[in-house]
């Protein structure tokens, strides 16, 4: 239901408490309805259009002319309508110890003035009077308490709406930084070897139809295996159910056939590993699978053919770290590789370096055994 403007509705306000001057006469007040009585009341009821914008100010005037409207018109207890409703006004907007001083003196005024006119009557007419200020003031605190209330509702209605976008939002992103590890984890380490393959088998498929078969044996077996990576993370995109890593997601008991893996593409890897990796939790054990999976794509991409990879794995941390010799290279990496690992690597509480170590492009990484609950600092080098 659509809301009456305030224009209107102030204006309607003014000629009721207008009107009720005139209610009939039983037992009044006054010298009689003189054309003196008729001007007041007219200002009075244009005063109360602008209640809400001067309230001070309208009920001062409205206490001044209800005391004159006592001594030049005859008023009923139902004509100080207009000055109840300038008290309301006040009372509605101010805190209740203003409200209520406010009440007071008002009351207090017209008392006065009705005994200055009516003298041993003042009882019968004071206290009507005292009771309609003190109601007036009440209705008029309820009001300011319950407008609080609603603005309050209102508020947290908003803050509440603005945190559930901002979640959402970072939840987006936060889902889209997944999927572009998982992507590339899925793709880059197997469209590498394509790639190296694909060259070695265009080279040799005329004098060295072996080298070349075995190339593009390996393409398939590649292609294949990122097929199926691929399929797995659609599942899990389409699967209701929040599940960090994709199905194929493995650990670190699948390095040996990753390291034999490309030393099928043609990068000679000096691997060794220490430790019992059964005590690692799920989770911890598929990001140092990645960690390793992107430390010797790089070797093979931009290294000279050769890599070093150390795993040590004690009671309480997983050490990993990848190294490979540079060489000149005509284009450089983009970097989102190791980005999207140094972000596995924090995902899991752990610390990783990157960069250049005499003369070596260096990947190591700790981790923890189990996630614990404290972030340690993240720390990364130069991008290769």
């Amino acid at each position: 239901m659509a809301r009456v403007p305030a224009p209107v509705r102030e204006t309607l306000v003014a000629l009721f408490a207008g009107l009720a001057f005139f209610a009939p006469i039983t037992d009044g007040v006054g010298e009689g309805r003189t054309p003196l009585g008729y001007v007041l009341v007219g200002v009075f009821t244009a005063l109360l259009l602008v209640r809400t914008r001067f309230p001070w100010v309208v009920l001062a005037g409205a206490v001044a002319l209800q005391c004159a409207l006592v001594l030049t018109f005859t008023t009923t207890p139902v004509s100080t309508l207009g000055l109840l409703i300038a008290v309301y006004t006040v009372s509605a907007r101010n805190p209740w110890r203003i409200a209520i001083s406010m009440g007071v003196v008002v009351a207090a005024a017209l008392v006065t003035v009705l005994g200055v006119i009516i003298g041993t009557l003042i009882v019968q007419y004071s206290i009507p009077v005292t009771v309609q200020v003190a109601l007036a003031v009440a209705l008029g605190q309820t009001a300011r308490i319950r407008a609080a209330y609603i603005a309050e509702i209102t508020d947290r209605a908003l803050r509440a709406e603005a945190t559930r976008e901002a979640e959402a939002r970072r939840r987006v992103a936060e889902d889209r930084l997944r999927i572009a590890r998982d992507l590339h984890d899925a793709v880059a380490h197997q469209i590498t070897v394509i790639s190296l393959n694909a060259g070695v088998a265009s080279s040799a498929i005329a004098d060295r139809p072996d080298a070349a078969r075995e190339a593009l044996q390996t393409i398939r077996e590649s292609s294949r295996l990122v097929l199926r990576e691929i399929g797995d993370m659609l599942a899990t995109l389409r699967s209701p159910e929040e599940t960090p890593e994709t199905p194929s997601a493995r650990g670190l008991t699948a390095v040996t056939d990753l390291v034999e893996q490309f030393e099928r593409s043609g990068l000679a890897v000096t691997y060794e590993m220490s430790g019992d990796p059964t005590p690692i939790s799920t989770a911890v054990d598929i990001v140092a699978y990645r960690v390793i999976q992107e430390g010797l794509t790089n070797a093979l991409r931009h290294g000279p053919g050769t890599a070093d990879l150390d795993v040590e794995i004690g009671p309480r941390s997983v050490s990993i770290r990848v190294s490979n010799p540079l060489v000149a290279r005509s284009h450089a990496g983009t970097g989102h590789g190791l980005v999207g690992m140094a972000e596995r690597v924090a995902s899991v509480r752990g610390a990783v370096e990157y960069g250049v170590t005499e003369g070596c492009f260096v990947v190591s990484a700790t981790l923890p055994v189990t996630e614990p609950e404290a972030k340690p600092e993240a720390r990364t080098g130069a991008e290769e």
